[in-house]
């Protein structure tokens, strides 16, 4: 199997624990529910800076590896500092680490040499996040 498939199969499950959160929500697990998908969600969220942690390993003797270092821990503490406050904060500030880790990868598409499905299969990936965790947010709010 070829690692744009890998990627894209388990891309694609990865998203699996966050529909589950959703389920779990509106079938009434609450706050078990939208805790556990936050948490989640600061894990998937590190999970993405250390791509700019392996891309700077790769290229330890360019001038974009401090950046990528640098770059590479910001998701991670992100997620961890969402997780202190209340399950809404903590949902907008995940959603806001999503679109600002997609940024960065944008960025990182554009100046390195990264295989084509990279930025089309994190972009879609991004797309579901953000919509799930947002679903989760009005279900919080709409009483679903």
């Amino acid at each position: 199997m070829d690692s744009m498939r890998m990627a894209r199969i388990l891309g694609w499950a990865g998203i699996i624990p966050l529909i589950l959160a959703n389920l779990g929500f509106w079938k009434g697990y609450g706050v078990v529910a939208l805790t556990l998908g936050n948490m989640y969600a600061a894990i998937i969220l590190s999970f993405l800076g250390a791509i700019h942690w392996g891309l700077a390993m790769n290229r330890e003797h360019s001038d974009d590896a401090p950046m990528l270092m640098m770059w590479s821990v910001i998701p991670a503490l992100w997620g961890f500092f969402a997780l202190w406050w209340s399950a809404p904060v903590a949902l907008v500030l995940l959603i806001l680490g999503f679109i600002a880790q997609w940024f960065a990868d944008y960025r990182i598409n554009k100046r390195l040499s990264l295989p084509s499905w990279f930025l089309p299969l994190r972009s879609g990936l991004t797309a579901a996040v953000i919509s799930l965790l947002g679903l989760l947010l009005l279900q919080l709010y709409a009483g679903f």
